[in-house]
């Protein structure tokens, strides 16, 4: 008799906590505000580009992303948690200035990529309101920054390009916001993407449009490794199904 009562009793809790526990999936558009030496003005005393490794990876612009989470959330009686998993896309340009510049050389400017992938907690609290839950949220993970090659993208005449390495930073992510309804939040973030050394080859465009070898790092060349801290304050719009 009592082992049949745990079983029952085991049953119980499993229906409750299935019940009080969702599983949902999240998209997110955001607009991005760069921060940190990502955002820094390029050196005054340089007037042409490409900017090379000295100085690219500065000078972001206001960008644009889009994030795709993954979440589990429990009622906890004061609330809800949920322990989640997020990968971002975060894309920024280079000034404008520059990139005019680029263009009446008729070189490629550089897009900057950033690919956060983050795992962390939520927690929202719905006792005031019925429609308007705030909420608090930390993540931790890894972010991915990736240069897009700068300079000359025909071969007139042999000109010098740079490619950029993608590399791996230690990044987190802090954020608050509310859910209107159970499927619409808008949120204030900070991005903390990290600390990106700015590894590169240095190639020619011969006149064939041959990509040949000059340099193949910047350590081979004697330079000393740049870095960049990398950051965005971002306004994040959530849909949750």
């Amino acid at each position: 008799m009592k082992k049949r009562q745990a079983i029952l009793t085991l049953l119980l809790v499993g229906v409750v906590t299935t019940v009080s526990a969702q599983f949902r999936q999240s998209i997110y558009i955001n607009g991005t505000l760069p921060t940190g030496k990502f955002a820094s003005s390029v050196d005054d005393s340089r007037s042409m580009v490409p900017l090379t490794y000295e100085e690219v990876g500065k000078d972001a612009t206001l960008g644009f992303g889009l994030g795709y989470r993954v979440s589990y959330w429990f009622d906890i009686g004061v609330g809800y948690v949920a322990p989640f998993a997020e990968v971002d896309f975060l894309y920024n340009l280079v000034g404008g200035e520059w990139r005019d510049k680029y263009l009446d050389l008729d070189m490629k400017n550089p897009n900057y990529f950033n690919f956060p992938l983050l795992g962390g907690v939520s927690y929202k609290y719905d006792q005031l309101w019925d429609d308007i839950v705030p909420f608090g949220e930390f993540a931790i993970g890894t972010d991915m920054l990736w240069i897009t090659r700068e300079g000359k993208s025909v071969s007139d005449d042999p000109n010098n390009y740079y490619a950029y390495k993608a590399n791996f930073s230690l990044s987190w992510m802090l954020g608050a916001g509310c859910f209107f309804g159970r499927h619409v939040s808008a949120g204030l973030y900070y991005y903390y993407l990290g600390k990106h050394p700015i590894d590169y080859t240095s190639k020619t465009l011969s006149n064939n449009n041959v990509a040949s070898l000059q340099l193949s790092t910047n350590e081979a060349a004697g330079h000393g490794r740049e870095t960049r801290t990398v950051g965005s304050v971002a306004l994040r719009i959530g849909f949750h199904f």
